[in-house]
């Protein structure tokens, strides 16, 4: 079934409870295809009732595609696997990708290879094949977590992958 309103602008009000469509214009032509027994027409209300309970809206055409806008802040590039894009401060988008501490915490394995420092204890363990380490401070913050809690690529701990809490 289709319905065609031609000459009406915004005259035509569709009422969603009782699929009524209501056109106030005076003089409407209105023409209506493949009826079915599910539409009635009201001549002196200019009112159609759909009785179809399968009401569908059918689009002839689009107009034209719009501008490309320019390019805006977006999310930074690079990141690698495991990565999330973090806040660096409350700048509006300060941004940078950052690994996820849990997710390391959660996935690694220990390989039992433990070093003692004097400010705290590196664990040796791998995550995907690789060999990473952990370094937990001894010193505990007033919540009674270590003040580091920390995975690094390497033993020196100069190649932070993702620290707790930052």
């Amino acid at each position: 079934m289709s319905i065609k309103v031609e000459n009406v602008s915004n005259n035509v009000k569709v009422d969603a409870d009782t699929n009524a469509i209501t056109v106030t214009s005076i003089s409407p032509n209105i023409e209506v295809e493949s009826i079915e027994n599910n539409v009635v027409v009201d001549s002196e209300t200019n009112s159609i009732v759909i009785t179809s309970f399968e009401p569908s809206i059918k689009v002839q055409s689009l107009g034209p595609q719009g501008k490309q806008g320019i390019d805006g802040v977006g999310v930074p590039t690079g990141g690698t696997a495991r990565q999330v894009l973090a806040k660096i401060d409350g700048t509006n988008f300060n941004t940078l990708w950052r690994s996820n501490w849990y997710d390391y915490a959660m996935n690694v394995e220990y390989t039992g290879v433990d070093t003692i420092t004097g400010s705290g204890t590196i664990k040796e363990c791998t995550l995907s094949g690789d060999t990473i380490y952990r370094f937990i401070n001894s010193t505990n913050n007033a919540n009674g977590y270590p003040i580091e809690d920390s995975f690094y690529s390497d033993f020196s701990l100069t190649i932070l992958l993702a620290q707790r809490g930052a």
